[in-house]
């Protein structure tokens, strides 16, 4: 028998950005690299997803958590934030079986680069 280990993977973000943020266009980015996260997974032999949450607030008052608890569904989406911010606090917390942990951390890693650049491109 194959033993499969599972992996929990916590990332505190804090996202600064050149010029205001829209959060319609944040929660694009969100779900874009959730997306992007959910295909690196299943390309790389996940077995099983617990779950990929981002949990994100501009102060403590808003949030928005976005979870993915199935590789064949959408993510949901509950909460809101203020309409602009420049600054925004995100938890990413990944459960999740086949897939080692390194490999997601480095995936992580890239996604986050690139949504940094995203909104710090002038």
């Amino acid at each position: 028998m194959i033993e499969t280990n599972s992996i929990t993977l916590t990332k505190k973000i804090i996202l600064t950005a050149s010029k205001p943020i829209n959060k319609e266009e944040f929660l694009k980015k969100i779900l874009e690299f959730a997306d992007r996260l959910v295909k690196f997974l299943n390309a790389n032999g996940c077995e099983k997803l617990g779950h990929i949450k981002f949990i994100s607030t501009t102060d403590g008052e808003d949030y928005l958590q976005v979870s993915v608890l199935d590789c064949n569904e959408k993510p949901t989406i509950k909460g809101a934030l203020r309409n602009t911010f420049a600054k925004i606090n995100m938890t990413l917390n990944i459960i999740e079986f086949g897939v080692n942990k390194d490999n997601v951390a480095r995936k992580i890693d890239e996604e986050l680069q690139n949504i940094n650049a995203y909104f710090n491109t002038a």
